[in-house]
């Protein structure tokens, strides 16, 4: 059981290069809550409040950021292994910042936040390993920032959807009203339609109503 464990957590990203007694101590230690939780089942809501870290151990899920202004929102897919939104555990406001649901059966590796500081933040390995994880959640924070958009239409639509993604893998919707897309890019109507027409035709993308299903993410 304890070796199954093992290869569990060294599979992780924030327990790799830990040594086996690190593990085997963190094993003693540490409540580890192992869930299995059934397709279309909802994990956890936008705002609401994330005081754990949960890992994805396998089967996938689906993350939906709706935007402030309440007009449109991005999903995502993920697959295992995947740890979720370790970034909103900390700061002033500790909430999630998307829905997951589960899109198949998925089984899940949660630990109590309270359990970094009181066990886990004893290992210099975890440390480091926590600390990168969160400086390349800002660095990729600051590229997005940092990009210039495209003067096409064709490119500004491309640069939207990259910005909004947290990863570049996996099939994006996006649900939005055509207007409200095409307030958002500052062009007409008729524009940007075209050019979505155009890459349903290509089959980079699948128009559906209301929502725009992106099978890779487009380059300008």
């Amino acid at each position: 059981m304890e070796h199954s464990m093992y290869n569990t957590l060294l599979q992780l990203p924030l327990f790799q290069g830990m040594s086996r007694a690190e593990l085997s101590e963190v094993i003693e230690k540490v409540k580890l809550h192992f869930l299995k939780i059934g397709a279309k089942k909802k994990l956890f809501s936008q705002g609401e409040p994330c005081n754990k870290l949960v890992f994805l151990l396998s089967g996938e899920l689906t993350a939906e950021t709706h935007a402030p202004c309440g007009t449109f929102s991005l999903i995502e897919t993920f697959d295992k292994p995947q740890l979720i939104e370790l970034h909103s555990l900390f700061g002033r406001c500790p909430s999630y910042k998307a829905t997951y649901t589960a899109k198949s059966e998925i089984s899940l590796l949660t630990i109590d936040k309270q359990f970094i500081y009181d066990v886990l933040d004893k290992y210099e390995v975890f440390r480091m390993n926590l600390f990168n994880q969160l400086s390349h959640k800002v660095e990729q924070l600051h590229t997005h920032a940092w990009s210039i958009s495209p003067q096409s239409l064709e490119g500004r639509i491309a640069h939207l959807v990259r910005s909004l993604c947290t990863t570049p893998h996996g099939p994006k919707t996006l649900r939005i009203k055509m207007d409200d897309l095409s307030a958002l890019l500052d062009d007409t109507r008729l524009n940007v339609s075209r050019v979505l027409n155009k890459w349903h035709q290509s089959g980079l993308i699948e128009k559906r109503r209301k929502e725009y299903v992106f099978h890779a993410l487009p380059t300008f």
